[in-house]
């Protein structure tokens, strides 16, 4: 835990003694990769929810990638998505040769905008797929029941990434990751998420031959049946594809087993002081605040404001070093992937095309959020922030 005068950084792990011991047991367990824990994490996280099946990696990029190389993504799908996002949402599908459309996102979430994705998603295609990978920002579900409607065509592939809303949950009571209106869901368990491994990902489905297929992604394109070890021997295995190694380690596997236990509890904590937020930040001239059109359960990964910088007379730069002399942390979530050099090279300028995301993004700022975060911390952060915004305006 953090002392409560110490520099509060936008986001930060929450670690008990009851993580360090079950790392502590992990390391002294016969074998710290590869071994009972990461299975039973698996398990958990299935149960947790309410999918059949999950498979561990070594980060939520690799996830990722595995998710993308199981679904056979090529250069002839079209892929859809969001621009505000971290770049491994799209790397992903792109390191398959697939180019991304981005559609704009709704100002009211900074989720992805559903009535442009209506207008693209049953467009005909001469060869290849459509591909949408809506990302549920902030831990805001994005309404994956009115995308499964909108799909006309059954080929259409819906891959969801949730590195931000594990916990969260849609109005029916399927939790994110039931893959209830989508084949494949994707987590992250990097420390500024809700529950953490380290780094660490999961790849989430209900479909027993893709969960195979990620299984032989993890572990070097290897297969190794038991028809094949009648056959040749108990060392025999062959190589099926060219892949890599993604495996999550034993502790890093015991640390998101007990962090998950109480992961319900950080999402009402998250929630309290989201609330604290927004009660504190109410009718600050020229700072809006979400207001999802959905009526989900949010995850609350990430408390997001958005400032007219312009209005008050300042930057979102003078901003942030202000607020850093106070000893205060903030971010900004996301830049625009399409302002991104690698993907600049392939298509041409079209910010113009974007108008509610390049919007969000001139006036986005992530103020601190995490578990560990106390309420008087809170007081501070929008204290400090309505006297910088105040000043900036006069």
């Amino acid at each position: 835990m953090l002392d409560s005068n110490s520099f509060i950084p936008y986001a930060h792990q929450s670690i008990d003694s009851s993580d360090i011991e079950e790392v502590a047991k992990a390391l002294a367990g016969q074998s710290i990769t590869r071994g009972p824990y990461v299975e039973l994490f698996e398990k958990a996280v299935s149960a947790y929810c309410g999918v059949q099946y999950a498979v561990s990696f070594n980060s939520g990029t690799s996830a990722l990638i595995a998710a993308c190389h199981v679904a056979k993504l090529s250069k002839n799908d079209r892929f859809l998505t969001t621009p505000n996002s971290f770049v491994a949402s799209t790397g992903a599908a792109y390191l398959k040769g697939t180019i991304p459309t981005f559609l704009d996102i709704d100002r009211s979430s900074g989720n992805l905008d559903l009535q442009q994705l209506e207008a693209n998603i049953n467009l005909p295609l001469s060869r290849g797929r459509t591909v949408v990978l809506p990302v549920h920002f902030a831990g805001i579900p994005v309404d994956m029941e009115a995308i499964d409607q909108m799909i006309c065509n059954p080929d259409t592939l819906i891959i969801e990434d949730a590195a931000h809303a594990l916990g969260a949950s849609y109005p029916t009571g399927q939790k994110v990751g039931s893959c209830a209106w989508s084949t494949l869901t994707v987590l992250s368990f990097h420390p500024a998420k809700n529950l953490t491994t380290g780094e660490g990902g999961m790849v989430l489905t209900n479909d027993a031959a893709l969960y195979q297929d990620l299984c032989r992604f993890r572990n070097n394109g290897i297969e190794k049946t038991l028809e094949m070890v009648a056959a040749y021997g108990p060392w025999y295995y062959e190589v099926a594809e060219i892949t890599g190694n993604f495996h999550m380690t034993e502790f890093q596997a015991a640390l998101g087993l007990s962090q998950l236990k109480r992961l319900d509890a950080f999402i009402a904590k998250r929630q309290a002081l989201v609330s604290l937020y927004r009660e504190l930040l109410e009718n600050t001239p020229h700072l809006s605040l979400f207001s999802p059109k959905h009526d989900a359960y949010s995850a609350y990964h990430l408390f997001v404001v958005q400032i007219d910088f312009a209005a008050c007379r300042t930057t979102r730069a003078q901003v942030m070093e202000k607020l850093a002399a106070e000893g205060i942390g903030s971010q900004v979530h996301y830049i625009p992937i399409y302002r991104h050099p690698v993907f600049k090279s392939t298509m041409a300028e079209i910010s113009p095309y974007f108008p509610e995301m390049e919007t969000y993004y001139n006036q986005a700022l992530s103020l601190p959020l995490y578990v560990d975060l106390l309420p008087e911390q809170v007081e501070k952060v929008c204290k400090c922030l309505k006297q910088i915004l105040a000043v900036g305006h006069n």
